[in-house]
């Protein structure tokens, strides 16, 4: 393995990547990865996601120590990027690295995501991570990931992720196929609607023959389409008996607890007509056009 600074991530294929390229990552496509590559975006990256991966940065720090004293792992070196000893194309930043030899990943996540982690010290982690583990792995020659985990502000865990060779080859295929893919421009099938939205901002004005699969969903559509007019109109049915039963009431009750309220509410909403009749200049310099595609069953 290369030990090197920094690099230009547009340049090569990190651990970071290796979840969306083998389609298991629940962030990213192969085909988001790909236009990372390609054609980096320009447009500010999402606030919030910003901020949960700040907040993932200072953190790093204070769980690398923390994993050191719960573990007696000693830390020898702390982001380190090493490149594939043979690739060129393929790298990988290690968040730590212990003198006995394992390359360790932190992270950090929300009390909501705990279910994803398993039984401390084995492998149950999430696959995404795993594939990340096996990367890195792969590049530095390592035996052994150790995983520092942070679940909320005070569940730590560590686990374990063991080289698998047989796993590490397929990944490296995936990875070789998919540069192949960057070097020759030659973008990966879609496989999600965000994809679509990626790549066609707006529609072409062409049509497409409806195949087998596409008519069958558009007859379940169409279906569902009808059964929720129909179940719209008994809903609205019942509604009226129950409010004709209440009449002046705000709540309808059993035994005192209650089971429906119709209690009267005000709202204040901007009368955008209005302003515009009133202030013309004033709605032709803040309004704001957007686009969107918008979907019909005919």
């Amino acid at each position: 393995m290369i030990s090197v600074g920094t690099m230009d991530r547009t340049k090569y294929i990190g651990g970071s990547d290796v979840a969306g390229i083998l389609g298991i990552s629940p962030w990213k496509t192969p085909l988001d990865v790909y236009l990372d590559k390609v054609q980096p975006r320009k447009d500010d990256p999402d606030p919030r996601k910003q901020k949960i991966f700040s907040r993932g940065q200072r953190m790093e720090p204070y769980v690398i120590d923390l994993l050191s004293e719960e573990t007696g792992l000693v830390i020898t070196r702390r982001g380190e990027r090493y490149l594939d000893p043979e690739l060129p194309f393929i790298a990988a930043e290690i968040d730590a690295e212990a003198e006995s030899g394992e390359n360790i990943e932190i992270k950090t996540c929300s009390p909501f995501k705990a279910r994803e982690w398993g039984e401390q010290q084995t492998d149950a982690i999430p696959v995404y991570y795993t594939a990340q583990a096996m990367h890195g792995l792969m590049v530095t020659g390592k035996k052994v990931c150790v995983f520092g985990v942070l679940i909320g502000a005070d569940d730590f865990r560590v686990y374990r992720v063991e080289r698998d060779d047989e796993t590490i080859a397929a990944i490296r295929d995936k990875e070789i196929h998919f540069w192949d893919r960057v070097a020759t421009l030659s973008p990966p099938p879609v496989t999600a609607l965000s994809d679509i939205m990626r790549i066609f901002e707006r529609d072409a004005g062409t049509g497409i023959e409806a195949d087998a699969k596409a008519l069958d969903a558009l007859m379940q559509l169409r279906d569902m389409h009808a059964r929720r007019k129909e179940l719209s109109d008994e809903i609205e049915f019942a509604e009226q008996k129950l409010k004709l039963f209440m009449q002046d009431n705000s709540y309808i009750s059993l035994e005192g607890k209650q089971l429906a309220t119709w209690r009267t509410q005000q709202s204040t909403r901007f009368d955008i007509s209005a302003f515009k009749q009133t202030h013309p200049d004033l709605y032709d310099a803040f309004k704001k056009t957007t686009k969107s595609r918008v979907f019909r069953i005919k």
